[in-house]
This record gives C-alpha cells, sequence and structure tokens, in this order.
C-alpha cells in the first residue's frame, strides 16, 4: 500500500476533531474547562475519562489509563483495521486531501482500483434504493415490507433497495458511467454471460453490507419469488467482502451501542429492521449462522456486552453456543434475548404492541450461560448415559467462560440443580469448569467401549494428537469404516481439518475425551498408521461379507486380497 505523506498525516491530526469523534460514542459534558465523561473503555459509574486540555487532542482515563490521540481512538473503538485506514478515515471525515509517496506503479494503481470499487458499490447501494422507491416493478416489494411493518424511515436509513429484472439494469448504467465489466465482476456487481456483464442480483430486495465507516461492501439479497433459487444469496466472497468479518448494520448501531453500552445480534436483515422500528438502533446482524471471532472482536470495540437475540429452536441454540466458543478470550459479556412465546423480532414488530415487547425485551437481557445450560439439560432426557454426556458439554461449555459470579451462578449451581448432582460432584464440575481438576464424569461411569469402537477411538485421538501427519492417513479410509456414528463424524471434521474445538456442541464431550486421549497418548507416525490399518482390516472383513452374500465373487477376491495385505502389514509392524 503507498505511503501517506508526512505531512499530510500532522494534516489530518491538526485538522481532527477528537471531541466530535468521541461524543459519538460518549456522553461528554463540560466541567471546569475539560471534557469529561465515562469511560468507554472500562465499566465506571463515576467519570474519569476526558480530553487532555488545552487542545483536546489526546484522550486520558484516570480509571484504567486508557489514552490516545484521534488514530488510536479510530483503532481501538471504530474498527478501522490499520493506521493507514485511520488517516484516510479521518481525512475523509474532516475534508483534508492526502498526498501519497513512494507509491510504485503497482500500489497506486492497487489504491485507485480500490476507490472505484467502493464508488461503484456506493452508486449500486444508490440505484437500488431508487428503484425500490420508484419502478414499478418493485411495487411486490414495498408492499412485502410494509406488511412485515418496515416503515419508510427505517427502510431508508438502512439503504435498502431493489435489484431490477432482466439482468443488466445495473451493469448496463455503470457501463455508461465508466465503470469496466472488470470492475463489475471485481466488486460483485455482475457475472460474464455470453460475453456480457450480468447483474449478479436480479429481482431481488438488497440490503446493503457496510463497514464500521458506512463504505459499502456489498450486499445481501432477497427474493421474493419462492422458485428462485435460494431465499437470501450474498456479494461473493473478495479481498474487501469477507462475510466473517461484516455485520448489517454496524454504521448504523454503533453510536447508540457504546453510548448504552450493549449491542443486539441478530440473525437475520430484517430482524436489525424490526428492532429499529421499535426504537431498538443498536442491532446488527451476523452473516452468518453464528458469530464468528473477527465479528465479536469489531463488537467489542463498540460496546462491552453482545445480547443475542437468535432463534428459540434448537439451530438457534447450536449458534449461541458456537458463539460462547468464538468468544473464547475476547473481552465482552454474552447475554441472551427471550423474546416472547419463542417468536421472531420481524413477527413482533409487525403491530404497536409487538414493538413494545422488543423494547422491553431488550431492557431485560438474561445470562447466555444460564440459558444454554438449561436448554442442554432439557435435551439430554432422562437416561443416566444421556445426562452424563449432557453434564460433559456442560463442563466444556463453562470452561471457555471467564471466572465470574455469573459463570458459577448461572452455569454451575443451575447444572447441579437440573442433573440432581450430589455436592461433591458439583465442586467436581466447578473444578473442571476452571480448568483444574479431572473431567467431571469419572471413567467407571461412561459406557463401556466394544472392542471395534476402541480402535476408532485409537485412531481418532492419534489423528488429533499428530493433526500435522494424520490429513495423509485418514484419506485411506472411508467413513464407512467406523461402526460408531459419533466417531464416523468425528473422522469426517478430522479429514476435513477442522480440530475438536471448532466441533458442532453435540460433539463436545468426544471433542473433550479425544483431546485428553491424545494429550495422555505417546504418539508417534508408526502408530498412527497401525491405527490405520486396524480400523481398515474388521471394514473390509464386513464389506467382503456383503459381496459374499450378494454374489460379486470378482469384487469380495480384491476385497479379500486387500484384507491380505493389510493384515501383512500389521505384521510387519508389530
Amino acid at each position: 500500500m503507498p505511503l501517506i505523506a508526512p505531512d499530510s498525516v500532522d494534516a489530518v491530526r491538526q485538522a481532527a476533531d477528537l471531541a466530535e469523534l468521541v461524543r459519538g460514542q460518549v456522553q461528554l459534558s463540560r466541567r471546569g474547562g475539560r471534557w469529561q465523561g465515562r469511560c468507554p473503555f472500562h465499566e465506571e459509574r463515576t467519570p474519569s475519562f476526558g480530553l487532555i486540555p488545552p487542545d483536546n487532542r489526546r484522550y486520558y482515563c484516570f480509571g484504567c489509563g486508557a489514552t490516545g490521540d484521534a488514530f488510536t481512538w479510530m483503532l481501538e473503538r471504530e474498527g478501522v483495521g490499520s493506521f493507514a485506514e485511520a488517516v484516510e478515515a479521518l481525512a475523509e471525515r474532516f475534508g483534508v486531501p492526502l498526498r501519497y509517496e513512494r507509491a510504485s506503479p503497482g500500489e497506486e494503481a492497487a489504491r485507485v482500483a480500490a476507490e472505484r470499487r467502493t464508488a461503484l458499490l456506493e452508486r449500486a447501494a444508490a440505484f437500488y434504493a431508487t428503484c425500490l422507491w420508484r419502478a414499478e416493478e418493485a411495487a411486490p416489494a414495498r408492499e412485502y415490507l410494509v406488511e412485515r411493518g418496515f416503515g419508510e424511515e427505517a427502510l431508508r436509513r438502512y439503504r435498502i433497495g431493489w435489484a431490477p429484472g432482466g439482468g443488466t439494469a445495473l451493469a448496463g448504467r455503470a457501463l455508461r458511467e465508466g465503470f469496466s465489466r472488470d470492475e463489475l465482476a471485481a466488486a460483485g456487481l455482475s457475472r460474464p454471460r455470453g460475453g456480457m456483464a450480468q447483474d449478479f442480483f436480479a429481482a431481488r430486495i438488497t440490503f446493503p453490507i457496510a463497514d464500521g465507516r458506512g463504505r459499502v461492501l456489498g450486499f445481501g439479497a432477497r427474493t421474493l419469488d419462492p422458485g428462485a433459487g435460494p431465499k437470501y444469496v450474498n456479494s461473493p466472497e473478495t479481498a474487501a467482502f469477507q462475510k466473517r468479518k461484516l455485520l448489517f448494520g454496524l454504521h448504523e448501531a454503533r453510536a447508540a451501542a457504546s453510548t448504552q453500552g450493549w449491542t443486539v445480534v441478530c440473525e437475520g436483515y430484517t430482524d436489525v429492521l424490526a428492532f429499529a422500528e421499535a426504537g431498538v438502533v443498536s442491532a446488527v446482524a451476523c452473516m452468518g449462522t453464528s458469530l464468528t471471532v473477527e465479528q465479536l472482536r469489531t463488537l467489542a470495540r463498540t460496546a462491552p456486552e453482545v445480547r443475542l437475540s437468535f432463534d428459540a429452536d434448537e439451530a438457534g441454540q447450536a449458534a449461541a453456543w458456537r458463539t460462547v466458543q468464538a468468544a473464547s478470550g475476547i473481552p465482552v459479556r454474552l447475554a441472551a434475548l427471550i423474546l416472547p412465546n419463542g417468536g421472531d423480532p420481524g413477527e413482533l414488530a409487525a403491530s404497536p404492541e409487538g414493538q413494545s415487547a422488543l423494547r422491553r425485551v431488550v431492557q431485560d437481557p438474561r445470562a447466555l450461560v444460564g440459558c444454554l445450560v438449561r436448554a442442554r439439560v432439557a435435551r439430554a432426557g432422562s437416561s443416566a448415559s444421556e445426562r452424563e454426556r449432557a453434564l460433559s458439554d456442560i463442563a466444556e461449555l463453562l470452561r471457555r467462560v471467564p471466572d465470574s459470579v455469573e459463570k458459577d451462578e448461572e452455569g454451575v449451581r443451575v447444572a447441579a440443580t437440573s442433573l440432581g448432582l450430589s455436592r461433591a460432584m458439583e465442586d467436581r464440575l466447578r473444578d473442571a469448569a476452571r480448568h483444574r481438576g479431572p473431567a467431571v464424569i469419572p471413567a467407571g461411569a461412561r459406557r463401556e467401549l466394544s472392542k471395534d469402537e476402541r480402535r476408532e477411538r485409537r485412531l481418532l485421538s492419534l489423528a488429533v494428537a499428530l493433526p500435522d501427519e494424520a490429513g495423509r492417513y485418514l484419506d485411506q479410509l472411508a467413513p464407512e469404516a467406523f461402526g460408531s456414528e459419533p466417531h464416523r463424524r468425528a473422522f469426517t471434521l478430522l479429514a476435513e481439518g477442522r480440530a475438536p474445538a471448532s466441533w458442532p456442541p453435540e460433539l463436545t464431550g468426544l471433542a473433550v475425551e479425544l483431546e485428553a486421549e491424545a494429550a495422555a497418548l505417546p504418539a508417534s507416525e508408526e502408530e498412527l498408521r497401525e491405527a490405520v490399518y486396524r480400523v481398515q482390516l474388521p471394514g473390509l472383513e464386513r464389506r467382503a461379507e456383503e459381496l459374499r452374500a450378494s454374489g460379486d465373487e470378482p469384487e469380495r477376491l480384491r476385497v479379500l486380497s486387500l484384507a491380505h495385505r493389510v493384515r501383512a502389514a500389521l505384521r510387519g509392524e508389530s
């Protein structure tokens, strides 16, 4: 990236109004000639944060020691990714022209291309928004949005639009305005078809996806036609548009979220609109089924608490569970919003009563840990093995939550009460949740594994212990080689290169056990190879028996030959 000239950096530093920046997130008041307010970097009741007079170009907190200037503020509170981006954002905001130096032709070309891509995406957003309100073909979209309870003010604030049908409305306009086909494709707005640039989005409601500065990076789009393919499609992934890093509505939510100290996170774009209709403008939507590490870091820079409004079904609970896993080590509190009768925000926003309910809900967050523990217990059933597995899953969940009174009261105690644990088992769970002590479930309490299951378990544990070597050996096996369904799923995940920490919640217990066994195993590549053969052999023998029953003698002989070679390999290694 070309360097910004030092004199331009100084000019931006002088022009940037730090008080204006900070007031976007902190309620400042003038006391004794000094701007003061409650610190956005830590929780406090008495203001200890303020700007340093006389020029007010730096801030300082007497409580936590946070300090910096306008550039630091942009990096730590506005979500920009680098010092150069902070300078550019402030230059744009305060009208300072920038001069670049020592830029190679390639770097200069890349900078110009990025500027044109941003301009093209902004024009696309404006074009789609105009079409929603003016195009006759958008009438069904307008009716749909009105029926959902979304007013014009909210739709215009979030720049909701309509991508015309026909396939070339946007591309044709952009080409006439001087943009190229390559630029349209690079921005994710078109795709080549028959030598022409065809619109990527057609006959869909569009939702602009912007960064924290409000710059459009891509779109999500919804069809109203059940036969038109996926209900929602997103812009293709590019270096600029990466779903795992983006949040719909972030720019609109940032100021309110910072002032309140919390952000609402929804599952869908229309959920954000629903909260906005209810007067809750601090809502954003994740671009997938759960929050990612990158999204959580962005949210942590905005406000210290995230209030999840996910569906109450099992998929929503799984998404919340994955969010807890992703939040490990990130300084953010997680809470849950419980909607009346398990409804969704869009349904509630359609009536004044529902909007009132949404406003009440956001003011009454529940501890997410307690909600997830109760939900996991409810799914456990009544058998001893199911409840033991639930307890193991809960312990692993609690390990990822920072120690706190909430963790103890809403996690350990709720689990102990719901599962009827003895005091000794409750203490064991508490120790396990704090990364101390042995596993929650004593080894003797688990079901005894069969001989084949023990072979499978050893192979999986070795694969966890030797992730770099495992891939080429696991490629020799098919999932059908595993008789146990959980083992089969674990094998598939390991073959895909997914570490146990990223497995779905229902496999958390198995993941914990495999990691524990891997840590205790003396692991070598020779042992891994032997374990593969020992799992492979019973599968080959079962396959040969199936072929015998079906009468396919040539294939049975081929499988038996392969089984013979596996036995020979095992004898050679023993």
